[in-house]
Order: structure tokens, then sequence, then C-alpha cells
């Protein structure tokens, strides 16, 4: 009985996404925007447990310099953002394409994109990183489109219809989608042949696994696989994110928060833990640049910390250090 309800579910959300598909085309895309933004704001309001969660990881964030109702403007905001992500896949098959994407807003900035393909065609290993922050299924799309291949690890989504169509839309900018179970295996072999992948790095991960740094006032575990890469292998380090423009629909900008070169690191007595807390503190900026972009309903910080937090609103969490 369960499983039929689960089928029935996702066969019901596969409609209901089939038929918005053709509405939002069929309307354009500023009515799209306006109406998805409409539901999201109805669902942000019903779902009380999610918004508490928001909230209380927001405020733990950035509560020395938001005020309460800034905070939950932020938090909001930050659930409205994620529902429009569903809206830009929908619209991303007829409104972006190697014709269009440029006007999207999908150019890397300068000197970075001049660097990036010098170091592509120089056989220079890289590592793009980027986090839970903005439309980022686009991303892979758009830096494609630009003429910058990457392996991109991706992690399948339940529903197998919305996950074909959700990766036909992401390997449209000609990047290879590497399931996660085959990461440990494939990006070394793409490193090693001079070339670059994409991570989202913005994960709390086991502490065995993980090195200990702090994200946002609050200390958390940030994998350890992304500064052996780069130190095994020389690689450039790159952290980025695509934001949505506010006021315009289906229109983006690339942000490039921080370069790490392969040199840096060379004579630190641990490598490893700089390139880690140096990205992380790329990510950070990213968040701090435009917060609302950012997905604070996630548990950034882990399960415990995000029922913790929810549960005492009051005050932030320090760390040990």
């Amino acid at each position: 009985m369960r499983r039929a309800l689960v089928h029935t579910i996702i066969w019901l959300s596969d409609a209901y996404r089939r038929m918005q598909t053709v509405l939002f085309c069929v309307v354009g895309s500023d009515v799209a925007y306006a109406v998805a933004r409409g539901l999201a704001r109805l669902m942000y309001w019903l779902l009380w447990p999610l918004r508490e969660r928001s909230e209380a990881q927001c405020r733990a964030a950035l509560g020395d310099t938001l005020s309460d109702k800034q905070i939950e403007h932020v938090a909001r905001e930050s659930f409205v953002q994620r529902t429009l992500n569903l809206t830009d896949l929908k619209l991303a098959p007829r409104l972006l394409h190697p014709g269009t994407y440029v006007r999207c807003g999908g150019r890397v900035p300068e000197p970075y994109r001049s660097d990036l393909l010098d170091a592509q065609r120089r056989g220079q290993p890289a590592i793009l990183l980027s986090a839970y922050y903005g439309p980022y299924d686009l991303l892979p799309v758009m830096l494609g489109f630009d003429g910058i291949r990457a392996g991109v690890v991706y992690a399948p989504h339940l529903n197998a219809e919305f996950d074909a169509f959700r990766r036909r839309v992401r390997q449209r900018g000609g990047w290879e989608t590497v399931p996660v179970d085959r990461a440990v295996e494939r990006l070394p072999q793409i490193l090693e042949a001079g070339g670059t992948v994409a991570i989202v790095a913005d994960h709390h991960v086991e502490q065995r696994r993980g090195i200990p740094v702090e994200f946002m006032r609050m200390p958390t575990t940030a994998l350890r696989t992304v500064g052996l890469f780069a130190w095994r292998y020389d690689a450039d380090v790159v952290v980025a994110g695509i934001r949505r423009l506010p006021r315009k629909a289906f229109r983006f900008e690339i942000v490039i928060a921080d370069v790490i070169k392969h040199a840096a690191w060379q004579g630190e007595p641990d490598a490893v833990r700089y390139i880690t807390e140096r990205y992380m503190r790329g990510l950070e900026s990213l968040v701090r640049l435009d917060p609302t972009q950012y997905l604070w309903a996630h548990a950034r910080w882990g399960e415990d910390l995000a029922r913790e937090l929810a549960g005492h609103e009051g005050g932030g969490v320090q760390s040990d250090g």
C-alpha cells in the first residue's frame, strides 16, 4: 500500500511538472516566475517546520549582521529562490542555448574566463567548487557553453523521470556527469589527464572523513577529498557560483569568489588544510554576497545542529575556537 502511494505521488508530480513546463513555455518567463514566486511564498507559510529551520540556521549564521526582520526576509526568499530553480529547469530547454547564454548572463567574467580556457588548453588540472547557491543546476550548462569542459559529480534524484530531465538539462553544455558512487574512481582519472572536475562542496561530512573548520560562524566538517585531490594533482581550485538577478526573469550572473593557484600552498606545513580552509572562506564570501540565494533549509552544519538551532532560536552556536 505504501509503495503504491509513493508511486502515485511521483506519477502525479511528474504529470504536474509536465503541465507546468508546457504552461510556462506558453505564458513566458515573466508570468512563470510570478506564478512560481506566489506558490513558493504560500508553501513557505504553510510548511512551518521548514520555516523554523531556515530562519534558525540563517539567524545563527548571520544574526551578527542582520535584524530579525531581515533574517525572516532572507529565509523566506531563500525558499522562493529554491522554487525558482525548478522553474529555471523547465524554461532552460527553450531559453538557454549557445545563441542566448551570454544574454542570459552565462559568460564567465574576465580575466577568469581567459585563465580557465588557457589552463584547459595547457592541460592544467582544475577543481571547480560551488554550493547550494542560486540556480546551481544551470552552472554546468553556462560554463559548458563558455567553452569550459569538466566532469561534474552528480547525485541522482529519487524520482527517476525528474532525474533524467534534470540530467538532460545539465548535460546540454557538454559536461560529463559523474555519479557519486563513481567519483572516487573517475575524478582522479580526469585530473591525471589534465582535465577539470566540478563538485558541490557545501556538505557537512562525518568527522572521520573530513576536516574540522568554521563556516559562517559555526563549526562544521568539510570534505577532505577536495584538498587531497588538489594537492595530489597540483590542481588549481576555483570557487564559483551563479546567482539569479533580481527583478529580471531568467537572467543570471556568474560569480568567481576565489581562485587558488596550485603554487599557493607550496611550502605550507599542511597543504590539505590550507586548501580546505581557503575554499571554505570562498564559499562563505559567496553566501554573504547575496544570502537570499543560499539554501538555508539545507542542514549545512548537520541534522543534529539543525534540530538544535530550530529548538533554541534565541542565540547562535559558538565553536570551540
